[in-house]
């Protein structure tokens, strides 16, 4: 598994450099996703820009694609624009707070005059009353360019806003299917050693791949591997408790956060999705009487058996990589024991 991720990755590396591409993190997430078997039409998409394509044309497809590195950027683009309609706002308040300031003190001035000089004459009175009138009808202009501003500001503040709700959960959902993605699955796990029932009431930490995925999507097209994604994280969704967590976390990979469960449990769990999953037939286009099957192999990993975040998905990872050497499949649990050999490879 290591292993293909790296080809991945030097395949990835090369491609952009011979397209000239920027190496942004979200342009290696981009190209990554067209190599790895991403979306259907992403590595048509990418080549259609040829040589030397712009920025704003890869952004353009990674945020139609909703990958989490582009939406990222996209929410930095609508918290930029909240924060120039707020600096907005703040500008016209304070360009208006002296002409208001001085129409109060010509008032005020005008009162003193009158208290001063109950007798003014009229011509004096008249003068000055002319004066404070102009400063006042100015007032008012100026009142009313501030009201408008201040609407256009508030509603393009609200647009804004509405922007960054929407970017912020797209950056924590997979394109496709809808589930939580990998930086989810991350702040879930976090947040599960924050709380203290993680003593008293374990969880369990389930890593899958979908054996066959990508062959199937490699053979019979990009939609096809979607389609079977799509029907892979409809029974995944119905597998789990609604306090749990299910994750697509590539794109034959997935993750259960399962709470409240034994080492046990855990595993009777997985054999259940396992056994949902090769019971699933994927219809071929233009085949109507051919089917293809899949498998399932997991990996789990417990926080008995753990000391935090990182230890719960390593020990998961490692547990998936065992089971998966030389080609086989299965679930396999990381025991204690296991968990100890493992902590004790990474110390030497």
């Amino acid at each position: 598994m290591a292993e293909q991720t790296n080809g991945v990755v030097q395949r990835v590396a090369q491609a952009m450099a011979q397209l000239g591409v920027q190496p942004l993190p979200r342009n290696y997430e981009l190209f990554y996703e067209a190599f790895s078997g991403g979306p259907s039409g992403l590595s048509r998409d990418l080549a259609a820009l040829g040589a030397a394509p712009s920025q704003k044309a890869l952004d353009a497809i990674g945020l139609r694609r909703k990958l989490p590195g582009h939406m990222g950027q996209a929410l930095g683009q609508a918290q930029q624009a909240a924060i120039e309609a707020i600096q907005t706002m703040t500008t016209a308040i304070s360009g208006e707070s002296r002409p208001k300031g001085e129409a109060f003190d010509a008032l005020d001035s005008f009162l003193e005059r009158l208290d001063a000089d109950p007798v003014m004459s009229m011509s004096d009175f008249a003068q000055d009353a002319r004066a404070l009138r102009q400063t006042l009808t100015q007032l008012r202009k100026r009142e009313k360019r501030l009201t408008e501003t201040l609407e256009t500001t508030v509603a393009a503040l609200g647009d804004a806003q509405g922007r960054i709700v929407a970017d912020q959960r797209a950056t924590l959902r997979d394109g496709l299917t809808g589930l939580p993605n990998g930086a989810a699955l991350s702040m879930k796990i976090a947040a599960l050693f924050d709380e203290a029932a993680v003593r008293s009431e374990p969880a369990a930490l389930v890593l899958v791949i979908v054996e066959r995925l990508k062959i199937l999507a490699e053979r019979h097209g990009p939609e096809t591997g979607e389609k079977a994604v799509k029907k892979c994280a409809a029974i995944f969704r119905k597998s789990v408790k609604k306090s749990d967590v299910v994750a697509r976390v590539g794109y034959d990979a997935f993750a259960f956060l399962l709470n409240d469960v034994s080492e046990q449990n855990a595993q009777a769990i997985a054999t259940r999705i396992r056994d949902a999953v090769q019971s699933l037939q994927i219809r071929l286009a233009n085949r109507e009487f051919t089917t293809e099957a899949l498998s399932l192999s997991a990996g789990i990993a417990t926080t008995a058996t753990v000391n935090g975040p990182q230890d719960l998905m390593h020990h998961a990872e490692m547990a998936l990589t065992v089971v998966r050497a030389d080609g086989r499949q299965g679930i396999l649990r990381c025991t204690p024991m296991m968990c100890a050999q493992i902590a004790g490879l990474q110390r030497a």
